[in-house]
């Protein structure tokens, strides 16, 4: 069987492309198949599809433009609503609706329905509401059904942040809350944009959890290498030479780079990595640039979610301590990292290899569609999410620091990339100057404008680099640092074995909610207190009886 792993501009999706480019390597650039948090990692389409019990799926009539006052379209957006928890008596007498922000992939019902994610926890224990919108242009929500470049230009950010101000005031309208107090989840990609809501809509919101958010638009995101490399590091092996995890990869990575100079060395390489196609004599430094890409994304895909609770995978087979056994278990490293890759294929992917893909340009042709149901739901929200990074986000995932990845991913690799994928105007510059807007609007990370802000970090977790550090008690601004976890982790359920900080960081997040939920004119009334109150009313009742 043959898995195409080949470099992406950034990180994520279950690619079930056509038949002629079957690919699905588990993790590329950081993203992983269905997401950041929703990938179904060996769940069937059932699975990542059925209704939970108190769930409904419904649609609601979405601008198209919120920027355009004369632009009267509308779309069908999707979104989650799940009543099950709302109690007055835990809510404080108040409408508490949490609202989950879609990312990067179609939607699944598991943020809004499943009793074992965190959020669905919180929402039992404050009686609320809980909503989940999926993001434009993913799944079926989708403003315009295609993928042009000039249809994409209504991906963005901000638009995104309008689809929710939109749908909260709707929402609102519809089901007749009286000052209602919602407050924003999302994790990554939405863990940002749960931040970002916070500080563009903050009359509409009480509040924001951002998990694992990337709030620094950092375009060379050289960071997340030496994050790996850190995690590495602090994961303990030994062997007669005395070598650390991290100095088996860099001298693995070294001896590859080394070979990767010479028509005699990429032979070599054809070998021991079985690289498909193999390195010939039109192999040229794109090639080279694309390889070292795929040889990346094993370590990220090892380690992004390193222990978290995401589901039996993240637990025993994506972790530190399973990459670095493989490196540590003698013979010629670079076996080694072939014996990793073909572990994560079988265990992590659930696809088993028998060979390395690497083929830039057919990848690039086949991305070059635009046709939503020709590239399948998987290959399409890879699309999407390669736009957004290109457009405006950056988060290009390059070796261009001191890592253990030596200088084998240039920046300029992700360039060629955007425009191979969306045309030429879509260049270096193109992408430079989007990036630096977005900086220049949200301040980066050193002046972030929000209040009633709880940000939970997993220190395993690569995209931590990006993230927001800076407590301030005045504007309620609440950093959550989990030491030994990675990403997204306080998100999942609680597992016995877990990272020893994650229930700390719960009752962390615990706390905020209950800071910004309840007051003294809203106080929570759990079941002893009502029995107590309902008893004392039955003892009067007798008593004037009487």
């Amino acid at each position: 069987l043959r898995v195409r792993m080949t470099s992406r501009c950034v990180l994520l999706l279950l690619c079930l492309v056509a038949a002629a480019a079957a690919f699905g390597q588990w993790m590329q650039f950081g993203r992983p198949k269905g997401g950041f948090v929703n990938g179904p990692l060996h769940l069937s389409s059932k699975d990542a599809t059925t209704l939970f019990p108190g769930q409904t799926l419904n649609t609601f009539s979405q601008k198209f433009d919120h920027f355009d006052p004369l632009d009267m379209k509308r779309w069908d957006q999707r979104y989650y609503l799940n009543e099950k928890y709302k109690n007055k008596d835990l809510s404080g007498d108040q409408d508490i609706i949490f609202l989950m922000i879609g990312g990067e992939g179609e939607e699944p019902p598991k943020w809004s329905g499943d009793e074992n994610v965190q959020i669905m926890q919180f929402a039992a224990y404050f009686g609320a509401t809980v909503f989940d919108l999926e993001h434009r242009f993913f799944g079926p929500s989708r403003p315009i059904n295609d993928l042009k470049t000039e249809s994409l230009r209504l991906l963005t950010m901000e638009q995104a942040l309008a689809d929710l101000a939109y749908f909260i005031t709707s929402m609102n309208q519809q089901h007749k809350y009286e000052n209602p107090k919602w407050i924003t989840f999302g994790g990554s990609y939405p863990g940002a944009l749960s931040a970002m809501f916070r500080s563009r809509y903050p009359e509409l919101t009480a509040g924001a959890v951002a998990s694992s958010a990337p709030l620094n638009f950092k375009l060379d995101f050289y960071d997340y290498a030496d994050v790996v490399q850190s995690v590495l590091f602090q994961t303990e092996i030994t062997n007669d030479a005395n070598k650390t995890c991290d100095e088996l990869v860099r001298s693995a990575i070294s001896q590859m780079q080394q070979l990767s100079l010479t028509v005699e060395g990429r032979e070599q390489l054809n070998k021991q990595m079985h690289v498909d196609p193999p390195f010939d004599d039109n192999t040229v430094k794109q090639d080279i640039n694309n390889f070292f890409g795929n040889v990346f994304n094993i370590f990220q895909g090892m380690i992004q979610y390193t222990y978290d609770g995401r589901n039996d995978v993240s637990k025993k087979y994506s972790t530190a301590r399973q990459a670095c056994d493989i490196m540590n278990q003698g013979g010629d490293l670079i076996d080694n990292i072939w014996a990793l890759a073909k572990f994560e294929a079988d265990k992590v992917d659930g696809d088993p290899i028998e060979s390395f893909a690497n083929n830039y340009t057919s990848d690039m042709e086949f991305y070059k569609q635009t046709d939503y149901d020709v590239m399948g739901e998987g290959a399409a929200s890879y699309k999407g999410w390669y736009w957004l990074s290109c457009n405006e986000m950056g988060y290009l995932q390059t070796t261009d620091g001191d890592s253990i990845f030596g200088s084998t991913i240039p920046i300029n690799l992700f360039f060629d990339m955007c425009t191979d994928m969306f045309g030429p105007g879509i260049n270096a510059s193109f992408v430079r100057d989007g990036n630096k807007a977005v900086v220049a609007s949200w301040n980066g990370v050193d002046d972030f404008d929000a209040t009633n802000l709880c940000l939970p970090n997993g220190m395993f977790d690569p995209w931590s680099a990006l993230g927001y550090y800076k407590a301030d008690k005045e504007r309620n601004i609440l950093p959550v640092v989990i030491e030994g976890a990675a990403h997204c982790s306080d998100m999942y359920p609680v597992y016995d074995g877990e990272p020893a900080a994650l229930p700390a960081a719960r009752a962390q997040i615990k706390d905020f909610l209950s800071g910004i939920i309840y007051d003294s004119d809203h106080k929570r009334k759990d079941s002893s207190s009502s029995l107590s109150i309902m008893m004392l009313i039955a003892s009067s009742l007798v008593a004037m009886l009487f």
